[in-house]
């Protein structure tokens, strides 16, 4: 199977230090939140001022750091980190870059290379992962099919047209939070499925490691290490879905208002 595409997110994780501050709160109104730490604004890492576009973001994040007990570890705050990249966008990305990055799994997605070592996984990913290709051929009106082989699956620029189209109807906030899903399953499928709410994150998280609990079934696991990687992937893609919803909310909100 062909290796997916790596990307070296510019998330900015700052060395763990001990908790510093008593209270947290958010301040703000419109499309400006902030979050003090006691009476100090929070700030990214890059020096800028946190400041997110809406409340629920915020109040979230506050949350983040309001649940540290001794010391901040920010590889676990990762509505912090992927607020921060948005925030300081070293790279100067634009959502346009983030919608090529996230195209770039879709030869490689996770669900389009089903296993050839025995009947029996074939079998179990064709009964679980059929249905959400189905959904998202149907919902895109294209027509992708599994790779045979050790090759790339084939996707038709028709195809890539109307996904790009898709990620580019969010803000580059949402769309940070699709490469994010995308990066931790390798699937634009299930990442999209997960965040049009026709699979929960627990469900595509274990969509995405089909294989690996099949082996594990078979030869058993080592004891706590893939059940702590399991949580550990549940949570990344949890806050990236999360951070979808928050910045995906606020616009409908205000299209509402609108009307």
């Amino acid at each position: 199977m062909p290796q997916s595409p790596v990307h070296i997110s510019q998330r900015f994780l700052p060395e763990a230090r001990r908790r510093f501050y008593r209270s947290v709160t958010v301040a703000g109104t419109g499309n400006d939140y902030e979050v003090n730490l006691d009476h100090r604004k929070l700030k990214t890492p890059m020096g800028n001022v946190f400041q997110v576009p809406n409340h629920g973001l915020a109040l979230a994040v506050a949350h983040e750091w309001a649940s540290v007990k001794d010391k901040i570890q920010p590889s676990l705050m990762h509505l912090t980190s992927l607020s921060n990249t948005v925030l300081d966008n070293p790279a100067r990305g634009t959502k346009w870059d983030f919608a090529d990055k996230i195209l770039e799994y879709l030869e490689t997605d996770t669900v389009l290379f089903p296993g050839e070592t025995t009947d029996d996984l074939v079998e179990l990913q064709r009964r679980e992962w059929d249905p959400v290709i189905e959904w998202f051929n149907k919902k895109f009106e294209i027509d992708l099919q599994p790779a045979v082989g050790i090759c790339g699956a084939d996707i038709p620029m028709q195809a890539r047209e109307s996904i790009r189209r898709y990620l580019l109807s969010y803000d580059i906030w949402a769309i940070t939070g699709f490469l994010y899903g995308v990066e931790a399953l390798k699937s634009v499928i299930l990442t999209v499925a997960a965040a049009e709410r026709k699979l929960t994150a627990e469900k595509a998280v274990a969509l995405s490691r089909l294989e690996l609990q099949y082996q594990t079934s078979r030869w058993g696991s080592v004891e706590w290490a893939h059940d702590l990687d399991q949580y550990d992937l549940e949570a990344r893609f949890s806050a990236a879905l999360l951070f979808i919803l928050f910045n995906t909310s606020q616009t409908s909100v205000k299209q509402k208002t609108k009307q």
